[in-house]
């Protein structure tokens, strides 16, 4: 069994007041068979339809009130799938997993929401490129490409080209594509495409145009940057000094620059050094400052102290005459005034004891005083030597260095510019010489294009697929076989050394029915991609038995069609639509039948007084 491709399980058609009408499609052979105008093509038309072909079935007056067609398909993993579109066209409608969504009908390169990518996708040939024309141009395979090949109408069944072509002579290219698609498994993706001699003539004119502009402004600029004629070997001896000269401008002011970073150290730490001695020396004048304050207390508490002292030894001396609280004279005294009241004495005592301590206090804060002094004056000192060396630093850094510092940086600025100067002007003569360079070659004729390998299938590419197509041949009894090839030219099968397009209608039709059914079963067997199955439209109804042969051998080609045709691809599924009914006795195929009268089923489409099989 193939691992890519799918195969059609149910096509139904539909609309409002209308029975539902459709028809039931199994794994292997079917046939539906009965006489013309019961819908067998029009079947086959909208099979076509539902797989992305832009054409509506043809309007038949059955079809009246019918608007919706439903194609139900399952991939080869078993998945069930269901395409429903209108039938006047449009987009599609599928259902999948009970999930549904929108596919557009055209084929868009990188698109995967069209049916086309859909189909691609289940028979392997997503992203494959065929071949367009004769210079190598390509473009994405759709899969309407590879449809024409599986689905056969009845009028392609009889044309006299090859079942590969269309006809359509610019399509040519691209149908040969995709049969040695089909055949090797390998798509054009390598190819690179050629211009056609008129463009690349146009190319190139336009291409020395634009060099010969690029060149006059090169030289143009060449002219501004300098007044003569340099060679490209003293400009860049030039180049060469002036990058020396910049590579020791450059160390030379680096070297300069490690002894004015000692130095910026040195002042860097005078400066530190300064500001340190400068916090220490304002903390001491704060505390001399606070010193003082408390000195100047001192001296105003024992100024107090004495005035109270005196105060007491005076009243000690004096003589009591009159009550020091309430005025009275002794003889008055109230005996509540009395009590236990410090003496003038004890006062004088106690003020003389604190001026004692006190006095104490001034002695340590003088020498406090005096001490404090001393540092201040001690770091004053070493503000000044700091203030000295930070100044000796500047000096130096400013008379000794800057100048250096300066002359060098100086060097270094018109070195580089002169390494600039030199460096664009080595850059426009090369510029100047590769543009001179191509423009000489833009001037040389345009090469003969690469001939490219044809697009057409070889007869020793087709060599299996033409074994196939004869053992099927061979099986279905036709007449007087004996070789089947393929021909280059032709790109179709040569059938006993006869072209098959030289043979009457009902043989091309067989013939054309081995074509497409080799073609499956190639791909199968070789494990090619295929769509997995073949609808064929009328390929027995033109075809007349031949007479008994001398030896009174009777063919019966088509009962051997039928019955080989089952035999061959009961795994596969093959869908003939036929007006003669296959052998009553044909085993393993699936048979719907159209009658065209009253009785049993008349058609596809089911008449007003008919109810159609799978109706509700």
């Amino acid at each position: 069994m193939s691992t890519s491709g799918f195969i059609l399980r149910r096509l139904a058609l539909s609309g409002p007041g209308r029975d539902t009408a459709s028809v039931e499609f199994e794994r292997g052979l079917n046939v539906v068979s009965g006489p013309s105008d019961t819908g067998k093509t029009f079947i086959a038309q909208c099979i076509d339809f539902m797989l992305g072909g832009s054409r509506p079935p043809k309007r038949i007056p059955e079809v009246e009130g019918y608007d919706t067609v439903l194609l139900d398909i399952e991939a080869v993993d078993g998945e069930r799938l269901s395409l429903r579109r209108s039938l006047s066209g449009g987009a599609f409608e599928l259902t999948r997993a009970g999930e549904t969504v929108i596919l557009k009908e055209a084929h868009e390169a990188g698109n995967d929401e069209t049916v086309s990518h859909l189909l691609l996708s289940m028979t392997g040939l997503v992203g494959k490129k065929v071949r367009t024309n004769v210079r190598g141009a390509t473009r994405t395979l759709s899969f309407r490409d590879v449809a024409r090949l599986a689905i056969v109408g009845e009028e392609e069944v009889i044309a006299e080209r090859s079942p590969v072509l269309s006809g359509q002579h610019i399509s040519k290219t691209v149908e040969s594509s995709v049969f040695r698609l089909l055949l090797t498994g390998s798509d054009d993706s390598s190819l690179v495409e050629q211009d056609e001699p008129k463009v690349a003539r146009s190319k190139q004119q336009g291409k020395k145009e634009l060099l010969e502009e690029f060149l006059a402004k090169s030289e143009q600029e060449i002219a501004e940057a300098t007044k003569e004629e340099v060679s490209e070997d003293a400009l860049a001896q030039s180049l060469h000094a002036a990058e020396t000269a910049v590579q020791d401008a450059s160390t030379a002011l680096s070297a300069e620059r490690e002894s004015a970073s000692a130095l910026e150290q040195e002042r860097k730490t005078a400066w530190s050094s300064l500001r340190q001695v400068q916090s220490r020396a304002a903390v001491a004048e704060e505390l001399q400052r606070r010193f003082e304050l408390l000195q100047e207390q001192y001296e105003s508490d024992l100024r107090r102290l004495e005035a109270i002292g005196e105060a007491g030894v005076r009243l000690a001396q004096m003589t009591e005459e009159r009550c020091p609280v309430c005025g009275a004279v002794a003889e008055h005294h109230d005996a509540e005034h009395r009590g236990a009241h410090a003496q003038p004495a004890d006062v004088a005592a106690a003020c003389s004891a604190e001026r004692q301590k006190i006095e104490v206090l001034l002695r340590d804060l003088a020498v406090t005083l005096d001490n404090n002094r001393g540092e201040l004056s001690r770091l004053e000192v070493e503000a000044a030597t700091h203030r000295g060396q930070l100044k000796a630093a500047q000096e130096r850094l400013r008379e000794e260095l800057q100048p250096r510092l300066s002359a060098l940086v100086a060097g270094v600025r018109e070195a580089e510019q002169r390494r600039a100067h030199l460096a664009r002007l080595t850059d426009l003569l090369r510029r100047r010489k590769e543009l001179a360079t191509l423009l000489a070659e833009a001037e040389k004729p345009i090469p003969k294009a690469t001939k490219l390998p044809s697009a057409s299938v070889g007869a020793d590419e087709a060599e299996e697929f033409s074994k196939a197509a004869e053992e099927l041949l061979r099986a279905w009894n036709f007449p007087h076989l004996d070789r089947v090839t393929f021909s280059e030219d032709d790109q179709d099968l040569v059938i006993s050394g006869r072209k098959r397009s030289s043979h009457g209608k009902g043989v091309r039709a067989l013939t054309h029915a081995a074509f497409s059914l080799a073609l499956l079963r190639y791909c199968i067997e070789h494990d090619r991609p295929h769509p997995g199955f073949v609808v064929i439209d009328s390929p027995l109804v033109v075809y007349r038995e031949p007479d008994t042969s001398e030896g009174g051998e009777e063919y019966h080609v088509k009962d051997t069609f039928y019955r080989g045709v089952a035999s061959a691809f009961a795994s596969n599924q093959i869908i003939v639509l036929e007006n003669e009914e296959p052998p009553a006795d044909l085993d393993g195929a699936h048979v719907v039948t159209f009658t065209g009268a009253s009785h049993g089923r008349s058609g596809f489409l089911p008449r007003q007084d008919e109810t159609p099989p799978g109706s509700p």
